[in-house]
């Protein structure tokens, strides 16, 4: 039985040492959705990097790949979510960050089992941070087991977020959601990598996490390291996370009632 942890792990990795050659000298910078969401070159080579360490391990593995240049470069078979197995990959999650030498940005690499994450790594580049999960197995850091702990109310709770790149009515309601969490809350953080977000509440640097626009291979492993250390991830309604879901809220368990109520008062108002 091949360790799919571990595989993740070594994927994410290799991922990280294709961004960090490019560190500094940004090519193929273009634009997608929007003239805030970009792409460089060195989202491709990491987004090869990963897809050849884990079709080494495993030959027929098939993959989901934000830059789609991937499969063709690293010759490996582009998959769907509802496979049965299938590789989720965000080989630069943070590109604006990145792009700017500011130190927050990641690989995200998880597998997804119909439908489910079973195993996930968030190697958080500059930091070099490996954090990562299996099913039923827990969560580290670096080794470490971890515990989602943390504040239990607002007044003590630091929230991180993050904004979407559509500047209109969806960046709207991240305001509303954003005035009607700020009020009460410790304080708000926005780093620009939801996987390090997430990461970051099951290490406890964070006690909750929102955001929206987000897709599969910003959240999946993160949602299960969140998941595995304990901790509670939904969509901003309270129904289960899952690869369908374009939102996510994720806190320590003590919280994330207090957060999620918050948040859909926000959209009720």
């Amino acid at each position: 039985m091949p360790d799919l942890r571990r595989i993740a792990e070594e994927a994410a990795r290799a991922g990280g040492a294709a961004l960090a050659a490019h560190a500094g000298h940004i090519t193929g910078l273009r634009t997608k959705s929007s003239a805030a969401d970009v792409v460089t070159a060195a989202d491709i080579a990491s987004g090869v990097a990963v897809a050849r360490s884990i079709a080494d391990a495993l030959p027929d593995a098939r993959f989901v790949v934000e830059e789609p240049e991937v499969y063709d470069l690293a010759g490996v078979v582009q998959g769907d979510l509802r496979d049965d197995e299938v590789w989720v990959v965000d080989p630069l999650d943070g590109t604006t960050s990145f792009v700017h030498s500011y130190p927050c940005y990641s690989v995200s690499v998880a597998c997804l089992r119909s439908g489910l994450p079973v195993a996930g790594a968030v190697f958080n580049v500059p930091a070099g941070e490996m954090a990562s999960a299996a099913a039923d197995a827990g969560a580290s850091l670096d080794g470490r087991p971890l515990t989602c702990t943390g504040a239990s109310r607002m007044s003590e709770a630091l929230i991180a977020t993050g904004f979407p790149y559509d500047r209109g009515e969806p960046l709207d309601r991240q305001l509303r959601i954003f005035e009607r969490v700020m009020r009460p809350s410790h304080d708000v953080r926005r780093d620009g990598s939801a996987a390090i977000d997430l990461a970051n509440v099951a290490i406890g640097r964070v006690d909750g996490f929102w955001e929206t626009g987000l897709k599969p291979w910003d959240m999946a492993a993160g949602v299960l390291i969140v998941a595995e250390a304990g901790g509670r991830v939904t969509d901003l309604e309270g129904s289960p996370w899952s690869v369908q879901t374009s939102c996510v809220v994720a806190a320590n368990p003590a919280l994330h009632e207090v957060l999620l109520g918050l948040i859909m008062d926000a959209d009720t108002a």
